[in-house]
């Protein structure tokens, strides 16, 4: 009898947690994007661009939050972010300094949207 190891199932689109490489950040934006994690934003890193590189927020959805984190290329500090609350949104949200940054991504609500989300407005895919 052969005992072959049953592969594990795949993650949806949009629901694995991954892990983004901090190596060169300060602890302080390390902890602001374990938050931007802790609200469903699911951090990447962006193309450098200058002096600058970028961390790109998108949540899960059309509806979901999504924008940026800009961090100095060589000081690993936040700089600025962007964040715009879902496509139904009124105006993004802007943030400069690690303080107000940190402000900003306390205020995102998690996204309630799913993937493949077709619903008109987020309070329409609320459940």
């Amino acid at each position: 009898m052969s005992t072959t190891p049953t592969p594990a199932p795949e993650p949806i689109p949009g629901t694995a947690e991954t892990t983004i490489d901090l190596t060169g950040v300060t602890a302080y934006t390390a902890g602001i994007v374990r938050l931007a994690q802790a609200k469903g934003l699911r951090p990447t890193w962006g193309q450098p661009h200058g002096h600058t590189r970028r961390i790109i927020l998108d949540a899960v959805g059309p509806h979901g939050a999504f924008g940026s984190i800009v961090i100095g290329r060589t000081s690993g500090k936040v700089l600025r972010a962007e964040v715009i609350h879902g496509n139904d949104a009124k105006a993004p949200r802007r943030a400069k300094g690690t303080n107000a940054v940190r402000a900003l991504l306390t205020d995102v609500t998690p996204s309630a949207c799913r993937q493949g989300c077709n619903a008109e407005s987020s309070t329409a895919c609320r459940p």
